[in-house]
Protein backbone atom coordinates (compact mmCIF):
# COMPACT_ATOMS: atom_id res chain seq x y z
CA UNK A 1 0.00 0.00 0.00
CA UNK A 2 0.99 3.60 -0.54
CA UNK A 3 1.57 5.54 2.63
CA UNK A 4 -0.45 8.36 4.21
CA UNK A 5 -3.61 10.15 3.08
CA UNK A 6 -5.45 13.12 4.58
CA UNK A 7 -9.18 13.37 3.86
CA UNK A 8 -10.96 16.70 4.38
CA UNK A 9 -14.74 16.50 4.26
CA UNK A 10 -17.36 19.07 3.35
CA UNK A 11 -19.14 21.35 5.78
CA UNK A 12 -19.38 24.91 4.52
CA UNK A 13 -17.52 27.82 6.04
CA UNK A 14 -17.90 26.43 9.54
CA UNK A 15 -16.70 22.94 8.72
CA UNK A 16 -13.73 24.14 6.71
CA UNK A 17 -12.64 26.43 9.54
CA UNK A 18 -12.96 23.58 12.04
CA UNK A 19 -10.75 21.40 9.85
CA UNK A 20 -8.00 24.02 9.75
CA UNK A 21 -8.29 24.45 13.51
CA UNK A 22 -7.91 20.70 14.04
CA UNK A 23 -4.88 20.55 11.74
CA UNK A 24 -3.28 23.47 13.58
CA UNK A 25 -4.01 21.93 16.97
CA UNK A 26 -2.58 18.58 15.95
CA UNK A 27 0.55 20.33 14.70
CA UNK A 28 0.79 22.04 18.12
CA UNK A 29 0.86 18.54 19.62
CA UNK A 30 3.58 17.37 17.24
CA UNK A 31 1.37 15.62 14.67
CA UNK A 32 1.70 17.37 11.32
CA UNK A 33 -0.79 16.01 8.79
CA UNK A 34 0.22 18.46 6.07
CA UNK A 35 2.98 16.09 4.94
CA UNK A 36 0.37 13.64 3.61
CA UNK A 37 1.25 11.75 0.42
CA UNK A 38 -2.32 12.25 -0.82
CA UNK A 39 -4.96 14.85 0.01
CA UNK A 40 -8.65 14.15 -0.69
CA UNK A 41 -11.11 17.05 -0.55
CA UNK A 42 -14.87 17.41 -0.79
CA UNK A 43 -16.68 20.75 -1.09
CA UNK A 44 -15.22 23.06 1.60
CA UNK A 45 -12.62 20.34 2.13
CA UNK A 46 -11.64 20.74 -1.53
CA UNK A 47 -10.76 24.40 -0.89
CA UNK A 48 -8.81 23.57 2.24
CA UNK A 49 -7.28 20.49 0.67
CA UNK A 50 -5.98 22.43 -2.32
CA UNK A 51 -4.32 24.96 -0.05
CA UNK A 52 -2.84 22.30 2.23
CA UNK A 53 -1.54 20.25 -0.71
CA UNK A 54 0.02 23.39 -2.18
CA UNK A 55 2.06 23.84 0.99
CA UNK A 56 0.31 26.87 2.49
CA UNK A 57 1.57 27.19 6.09
CA UNK A 58 -0.96 26.09 8.69
CA UNK A 59 -0.70 29.30 10.67
CA UNK A 60 -1.52 31.29 7.54
CA UNK A 61 -4.54 29.08 6.93
CA UNK A 62 -5.60 29.44 10.55
CA UNK A 63 -5.27 33.21 10.45
CA UNK A 64 -7.44 33.29 7.32
CA UNK A 65 -10.18 31.46 9.20
CA UNK A 66 -10.02 33.73 12.24
CA UNK A 67 -10.05 36.97 10.22
CA UNK A 68 -13.21 38.26 8.56
CA UNK A 69 -12.05 40.10 5.42
CA UNK A 70 -15.47 41.24 4.28
CA UNK A 71 -15.26 39.89 0.73
CA UNK A 72 -16.44 36.37 1.55
CA UNK A 73 -19.22 35.10 -0.74
CA UNK A 74 -22.71 35.58 0.64
CA UNK A 75 -24.43 32.22 0.31
CA UNK A 76 -27.95 31.34 1.31
CA UNK A 77 -29.78 28.03 1.03
CA UNK A 78 -33.41 28.86 0.17
CA UNK A 79 -36.04 26.92 2.15
CA UNK A 80 -37.24 25.35 -1.11
CA UNK A 81 -33.77 23.89 -1.69
CA UNK A 82 -33.70 22.40 1.81
CA UNK A 83 -37.08 20.80 1.19
CA UNK A 84 -35.89 19.36 -2.13
CA UNK A 85 -32.84 17.86 -0.42
CA UNK A 86 -35.10 16.16 2.11
CA UNK A 87 -37.50 15.05 -0.61
CA UNK A 88 -34.66 13.53 -2.65
CA UNK A 89 -33.46 11.65 0.42
CA UNK A 90 -36.93 10.30 1.21
CA UNK A 91 -37.65 9.17 -2.34
CA UNK A 92 -34.27 7.56 -3.03
CA UNK A 93 -33.18 4.14 -1.85
CA UNK A 94 -29.49 4.59 -2.61
CA UNK A 95 -26.94 7.43 -2.43
CA UNK A 96 -26.63 7.20 -6.22
CA UNK A 97 -30.35 7.78 -6.67
CA UNK A 98 -30.21 10.73 -4.28
CA UNK A 99 -27.34 12.21 -6.29
CA UNK A 100 -29.28 11.85 -9.55
CA UNK A 101 -32.33 13.60 -8.10
CA UNK A 102 -30.22 16.43 -6.72
CA UNK A 103 -28.39 16.67 -10.02
CA UNK A 104 -31.66 17.16 -11.87
CA UNK A 105 -32.59 19.82 -9.36
CA UNK A 106 -29.24 21.56 -9.86
CA UNK A 107 -29.56 21.56 -13.66
CA UNK A 108 -33.05 23.08 -13.47
CA UNK A 109 -32.35 25.64 -10.72
CA UNK A 110 -31.93 29.33 -11.39
CA UNK A 111 -28.77 30.35 -9.61
CA UNK A 112 -25.84 32.65 -10.33
CA UNK A 113 -23.90 32.35 -13.61
CA UNK A 114 -21.05 29.84 -13.62
CA UNK A 115 -18.42 32.58 -13.88
CA UNK A 116 -19.77 34.21 -10.72
CA UNK A 117 -19.45 30.91 -8.87
CA UNK A 118 -15.86 30.52 -10.09
CA UNK A 119 -15.07 34.05 -8.97
CA UNK A 120 -16.55 33.37 -5.53
CA UNK A 121 -14.46 30.22 -5.07
CA UNK A 122 -11.44 32.19 -6.22
CA UNK A 123 -11.81 34.64 -3.35
CA UNK A 124 -11.49 31.72 -0.93
CA UNK A 125 -8.64 29.92 -2.68
CA UNK A 126 -5.63 31.92 -3.85
CA UNK A 127 -3.95 28.73 -5.14
CA UNK A 128 -4.33 28.37 -8.92
CA UNK A 129 -1.93 25.60 -9.96
CA UNK A 130 -2.29 21.92 -9.20
CA UNK A 131 0.20 20.98 -6.48
CA UNK A 132 3.04 18.54 -7.10
CA UNK A 133 1.65 15.98 -4.66
CA UNK A 134 -1.52 14.01 -5.48
CA UNK A 135 -4.79 15.85 -4.81
CA UNK A 136 -8.20 14.29 -5.47
CA UNK A 137 -11.36 16.40 -5.42
CA UNK A 138 -14.74 14.68 -5.20
CA UNK A 139 -17.55 15.73 -7.55
CA UNK A 140 -20.71 14.14 -8.95
CA UNK A 141 -21.99 14.16 -12.53
CA UNK A 142 -25.21 16.19 -12.41
CA UNK A 143 -26.91 14.08 -15.08
CA UNK A 144 -25.95 10.57 -14.11
CA UNK A 145 -25.14 10.81 -10.39
CA UNK A 146 -21.79 9.17 -11.13
CA UNK A 147 -19.03 10.17 -8.68
CA UNK A 148 -15.53 11.09 -9.79
CA UNK A 149 -12.23 12.26 -8.40
CA UNK A 150 -10.95 15.30 -10.28
CA UNK A 151 -7.16 15.56 -10.28
CA UNK A 152 -4.21 17.06 -12.11
CA UNK A 153 -4.60 14.57 -14.95
CA UNK A 154 -8.29 15.35 -15.51
CA UNK A 155 -7.56 18.10 -18.02
CA UNK A 156 -9.18 20.83 -15.91
CA UNK A 157 -7.68 23.81 -14.12
CA UNK A 158 -7.61 23.66 -10.34
CA UNK A 159 -10.07 26.50 -9.73
CA UNK A 160 -12.74 24.88 -11.88
CA UNK A 161 -12.17 21.49 -10.25
CA UNK A 162 -12.56 22.98 -6.75
CA UNK A 163 -15.66 24.90 -7.84
CA UNK A 164 -17.18 21.67 -9.18
CA UNK A 165 -16.61 19.96 -5.83
CA UNK A 166 -18.27 22.95 -4.10
CA UNK A 167 -21.27 23.33 -6.45
CA UNK A 168 -24.07 22.84 -3.92
CA UNK A 169 -27.29 22.12 -5.85
CA UNK A 170 -29.72 25.01 -5.85
CA UNK A 171 -27.10 27.46 -4.53
CA UNK A 172 -24.40 27.35 -7.21
CA UNK A 173 -24.76 26.05 -10.77
CA UNK A 174 -23.24 22.78 -11.95
CA UNK A 175 -19.71 23.42 -13.22
CA UNK A 176 -18.68 22.36 -16.71
CA UNK A 177 -15.67 20.03 -16.86
CA UNK A 178 -14.75 17.80 -19.80
CA UNK A 179 -18.09 18.14 -21.57
CA UNK A 180 -20.04 17.19 -18.43
CA UNK A 181 -21.54 19.25 -15.62
CA UNK A 182 -20.61 18.53 -12.03
CA UNK A 183 -22.09 19.18 -8.60
CA UNK A 184 -20.89 19.08 -5.01
CA UNK A 185 -19.22 15.79 -4.11
CA UNK A 186 -20.98 16.00 -0.75
CA UNK A 187 -24.28 14.85 -2.27
CA UNK A 188 -22.68 11.42 -2.55
CA UNK A 189 -20.62 11.43 0.65
CA UNK A 190 -19.58 14.20 3.01
CA UNK A 191 -16.01 12.86 3.00
CA UNK A 192 -15.60 10.50 -0.01
CA UNK A 193 -12.91 8.85 2.09
CA UNK A 194 -12.97 5.81 -0.19
CA UNK A 195 -10.89 7.90 -2.62
CA UNK A 196 -7.98 7.24 -0.24
CA UNK A 197 -8.21 3.50 -0.85
CA UNK A 198 -4.79 1.95 -1.37
CA UNK A 199 -3.10 4.05 1.30
CA UNK A 200 -1.90 2.34 4.45
CA UNK A 201 -2.68 5.17 6.89
CA UNK A 202 -5.60 7.57 6.54
CA UNK A 203 -6.85 10.40 8.72
CA UNK A 204 -10.37 11.63 7.97
CA UNK A 205 -11.71 14.98 9.18
CA UNK A 206 -15.49 14.91 8.93
CA UNK A 207 -17.23 18.15 9.99
CA UNK A 208 -20.53 16.55 8.94
CA UNK A 209 -20.28 12.81 9.68
CA UNK A 210 -23.27 12.01 7.43
CA UNK A 211 -25.23 14.18 5.02
CA UNK A 212 -28.73 13.78 3.59
CA UNK A 213 -28.84 10.56 1.62
CA UNK A 214 -25.06 10.27 1.39
CA UNK A 215 -22.65 7.61 2.58
CA UNK A 216 -21.50 8.35 6.13
CA UNK A 217 -17.88 8.85 7.10
CA UNK A 218 -18.05 5.90 9.50
CA UNK A 219 -19.02 3.53 6.69
CA UNK A 220 -16.10 4.63 4.53
CA UNK A 221 -13.76 4.32 7.51
CA UNK A 222 -14.99 0.78 8.16
CA UNK A 223 -14.49 -0.17 4.51
CA UNK A 224 -10.94 1.17 4.55
CA UNK A 225 -10.17 -0.74 7.75
CA UNK A 226 -11.52 -3.91 6.17
CA UNK A 227 -8.93 -3.42 3.42
CA UNK A 228 -6.18 -3.33 6.04
CA UNK A 229 -5.84 0.46 6.28
CA UNK A 230 -5.20 2.16 9.61
CA UNK A 231 -7.81 4.91 9.96
CA UNK A 232 -8.42 7.77 12.38
CA UNK A 233 -11.84 9.40 11.98
CA UNK A 234 -12.23 12.84 13.58
CA UNK A 235 -15.62 14.49 14.08
CA UNK A 236 -16.67 17.67 15.93
CA UNK A 237 -17.20 17.53 19.68
CA UNK A 238 -20.06 19.27 21.51
CA UNK A 239 -18.22 22.60 21.76
CA UNK A 240 -17.44 22.58 18.04
CA UNK A 241 -21.03 21.75 17.15
CA UNK A 242 -22.19 24.71 19.21
CA UNK A 243 -19.72 26.92 17.37
CA UNK A 244 -21.09 25.68 14.04
CA UNK A 245 -24.58 26.92 14.82
CA UNK A 246 -27.33 26.25 12.32
CA UNK A 247 -25.87 27.92 9.23
CA UNK A 248 -22.79 26.23 7.83
CA UNK A 249 -22.50 29.00 5.22
CA UNK A 250 -22.14 31.84 7.73
CA UNK A 251 -18.56 33.18 7.44
CA UNK A 252 -18.91 35.10 10.70
CA UNK A 253 -18.79 31.76 12.57
CA UNK A 254 -15.46 30.70 11.07
CA UNK A 255 -13.27 32.11 13.83
CA UNK A 256 -15.16 30.34 16.62
CA UNK A 257 -15.13 27.08 14.65
CA UNK A 258 -11.38 27.29 13.99
CA UNK A 259 -10.71 27.92 17.68
CA UNK A 260 -12.99 25.03 18.65
CA UNK A 261 -11.16 22.70 16.29
CA UNK A 262 -7.78 23.75 17.61
CA UNK A 263 -8.92 23.20 21.19
CA UNK A 264 -10.44 19.81 20.37
CA UNK A 265 -7.31 18.55 18.60
CA UNK A 266 -5.49 17.80 21.86
CA UNK A 267 -7.97 15.01 22.60
CA UNK A 268 -7.23 13.44 19.20
CA UNK A 269 -3.45 13.82 19.13
CA UNK A 270 -2.42 10.47 20.61
CA UNK A 271 -4.81 8.39 18.51
CA UNK A 272 -3.88 10.26 15.32
CA UNK A 273 -0.16 9.91 16.05
CA UNK A 274 -0.59 6.13 16.34
CA UNK A 275 -2.04 6.03 12.85
CA UNK A 276 0.17 8.67 11.21
CA UNK A 277 3.61 7.91 12.56
CA UNK A 278 5.76 4.83 11.93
Amino acid sequence: MADRALVLGGGGFTGGAWEIGVLAGLADAGVDLTDADLVVGTSAGAIMGARVAAGTPLEELYEDQTTLRGDEPVLRVPPTVTLRFLWAMLLSRTPEATARRLGRMALAARTVPEEEALEAVGTLMPVREWPDRPLRLAAVDARTGEPAALHAGSGVDLLRAVAASCALPGVWPPIAVGGRRWIDGGVRSTTNADLARGHGRVVVLAPIPKGPGGVGAARHAAELRADGTEVALLTPDAAARRAFGRDALDPVRRAACARAGRAQAAAYAEAVAEVWHD
